[in-house]
């Protein structure tokens, strides 16, 4: 599976390196220094290159606070068949958001982190799937 993964603080450079052994993944970040902390991964600084890697799957782990705006500066590059999702902790406006998309949807919350989480044993780690 593609999966584009928006925002390589903690959150998405952990997604990146969990989920890039058994995918195909790219990291989107308006910010390109904080790409340097991602590997095994493409890297993207614009949405031309969202728009060819064709995701199927777009994980946003930016700060909850610009989660929605993330969602809007890369959904013009998204095929219409992608599904998103988010992992933020608080909600607001995503509903929404994610009605007017029409695009799929999946609305997560890890309860686990990069700091939490046994990577060697990600079975065991608890998710909630709204």
């Amino acid at each position: 599976m593609r999966i584009l993964i928006l925002g390589a603080g903690k959150m998405g450079s952990f997604f990146t390196d969990v989920l890039s052994f058994q995918h195909e993944t790219a990291v989107y970040d308006t910010n390109p220094q904080q790409l340097r902390f991602v590997y095994n991964t493409y890297r993207f600084t614009n949405t031309d290159e969202i728009r060819d890697f064709k995701p199927e799957l777009v994980i946003n782990a930016v700060t909850v606070k610009y989660t929605v705006e993330a969602f809007r500066q890369v959904l013009p590059a998204l095929p219409a068949d992608c599904i998103i999702s988010d992992i933020a902790s608080v909600k607001s406006g995503l509903k929404a958001f994610y009605e007017s998309s029409g695009l799929r949807f999946v609305s997560t919350h890890p309860m686990f982190g990069p700091t939490f989480a046994s990577l060697s044993n990600l079975s065991s780690e608890r998710a909630i799937i709204i």
